[in-house]
């Protein structure tokens, strides 16, 4: 029976072989019609990713594969039967293993006549493999189609992307203006509570119809009507309050006396100017009678000069009439009231600044969602940032350079040498140059100025030059920044030691005022410059 068994094991094989071929046909297709279907459905009904998905089906093919050809296992029985049908056994095989068991002389006589079979047969009566022509075709055309449709762009497909992109850029707009909300809501002190409160409730709603905007140009929408609502918010009168406290403020400033409270007003400085103010209340009968006198005089011009803000110029009169008439507890009385509506007026103005800051990060909460609504990057802003910036580079130069001219010449004139002039732009709108003289005698030149419209550049300074600045960057509160002043000794130090102080107390200038996302990037981008 040896034979007989070794020749079933080899047919056995053959035929395990050819199953296997057949099965995985089989799988192949199954999982290529599965992938069809599923490429099928998403142009109806998108996922993203789409790769679990196909890996399924993948999977499937392979379990029908595996699982068909297990099963498809043959028996020696069956191994028998073909062996005697494709070899032409004539049945020996399937009979010597069905009495391969059985004692006597015929049986025997049976199996050996099987076993002279098996040693000559030869397996190449089997046939050729045959390969399931029309199923691996099926698993061909059906993959084929599945990859084409994979590499057409699915409409559906890409909506949901977008939608989901969308959906992102409205969760950072609420998060950041959520953030506005945090910030702002803890208040200044002096703050009025229920504006303070309107405030933090308009950024609140801004940021709850961001996030459940139904898509990005909406957001947008509710961004920009949260913008409006918060800018009614503010007095349409400060403007001119503001400039009615610096023109009082400039003539109080010829007073030794109010000295003080008059710089505080000229530099906008309105809380404190307020204090200033009740300070010099309380000073009053400390004062001659020709010192009062001279304040009244004072006053009276402050009060003309305060025009814009009708409570501070009916004070400020109050004050001078007093004085003039020597009553000094009505001129105290006038003066307190002058200080309290500086102190409302210091007030609104960091409610302003609070506004504006608002305003500004609603405006950068935009950009995302504009993005993500148009497909455009931020690139273009940032281009249309810098012809803003060449525009504005082309006007600042020709108006620092008269000052920086005058200082090189002063420079040289005193040094008896070469003279080279040194400006920058600084604060809002104002513009400072500093010129040395070098030479075989060295000579510094005088503080020049420049008018710029938000910051300009002057010619930048050599390798080998020292660019010398104010120590401090000092901040009056009122968005302004003082730095030197025309005949007057400042310590200077080299400008890189200061850099960060000043790039910190601009850029939150610049947050707090009403100023056009081009203007804040350029005060950005020439910090950026100077720190290179």
């Amino acid at each position: 029976m040896k034979p007989v068994r070794d020749l079933l094991g080899r047919v056995r094989a053959r035929l395990l072989r050819d199953r296997a071929l057949t099965w995985v046909a089989n799988g192949a297709a199954a999982g290529a019609v599965l992938a069809l279907a599923v490429e099928v459905a998403y142009r109806r009904w998108p996922l993203d990713p789409g790769w679990p998905a196909l890996a399924a089906c993948g999977a499937v093919g392979l379990v029908v594969a595996v699982a068909g050809w297990v099963f498809a296992w043959p028996s020696l029985p069956e191994v028998a039967r073909v062996a005697d049908a494709r070899l032409g056994g004539r049945e020996r095989l399937t009979t010597a293993l069905q009495f391969a068991t059985e004692g006597g002389w015929l049986y025997a006589r049976q199996r050996e006549d099987a076993a002279v079979f098996a040693l000559d047969a030869d397996l190449s009566a089997l046939g050729p493999l045959s390969p399931p022509v029309k199923v691996l075709a099926l698993a061909a055309v059906a993959a084929a189609a599945a990859l084409v449709l994979a590499l057409v762009p699915n409409a559906a497909l890409q909506q949901l992307r977008q939608h989901r992109v969308e959906a992102a850029a409205q969760a950072q707009a609420a998060d950041q203006v959520q953030q506005l909300v945090q910030q702002l809501g803890k208040g200044q002190p002096g703050a009025d509570p229920a504006r303070q409160q309107a405030l933090t409730k308009e950024l609140q709603k801004a940021a709850t119809a961001a996030r459940q905007a139904p898509d990005a140009q909406s957001a947008v929408a509710a961004l920009s009507q949260a913008q409006a609502s918060i800018r009614q918010l503010q007095d349409p009168t400060q403007g001119q309050k503001q400039d009615a406290a610096a023109g009082a403020g400039q003539q109080l400033a010829q007073n030794p006396d109010a000295a003080k409270a008059g710089q505080a007003l000229a530099s906008q400085d309105l809380r404190g100017a307020s204090g200033e103010l009740s300070k010099l209340a309380q000073n009053l009968p400390n004062l001659s009678a020709q010192q009062q006198q001279q304040l009244a005089q004072s006053l009276a011009q402050a009060a003309g000069a305060a025009g814009g803000d009708q409570k501070l110029q009916s004070a400020l009169q109050q004050a001078s009439q007093a004085l003039q008439q020597g009553n000094v507890q009505a001129a105290q009385q006038a003066l307190q009231a002058a200080a309290q509506e500086e102190q409302a007026a210091g007030a609104e103005d960091q409610f302003q600044g609070d506004v504006n800051q608002a305003v500004n990060g609603l405006q950068q909460a935009k950009q995302p969602l504009e993005n993500a609504a148009s497909g455009q990057q931020q690139g273009q802003s940032g281009q249309a940032g810098q012809q803003g910036q060449q525009g504005q580079q082309g006007q600042q130069p020709g108006q620092g350079q008269q000052g920086q001219q005058g200082q090189g010449q002063q420079g040289q004139a005193q040094g008896q040498g070469q003279g080279q002039g040194q400006g920058a732009g600084q604060g809002a709108g104002q513009g400072q140059g500093q010129g040395q003289g070098q030479g075989q005698g060295q000579g510094q030149g005088g503080t020049g100025s420049g008018g710029g419209s938000g910051g300009g550049t002057t010619k930048p300074a050599a390798s080998n030059d020292k660019v010398y600045v104010t120590g401090q960057a000092q901040d009056t509160g009122g968005g302004q920044n003082q730095g030197s002043q025309p005949g007057v000794q400042n310590d200077l130090v080299p400008y890189q030691q200061v850099l960060a102080d000043y790039r910190a107390s601009a850029l939150s200038q610049v947050d707090r005022a009403d100023i056009p996302q081009q203007e804040q990037q350029l005060v950005q981008q020439y910090f950026s410059g100077l720190g290179q």
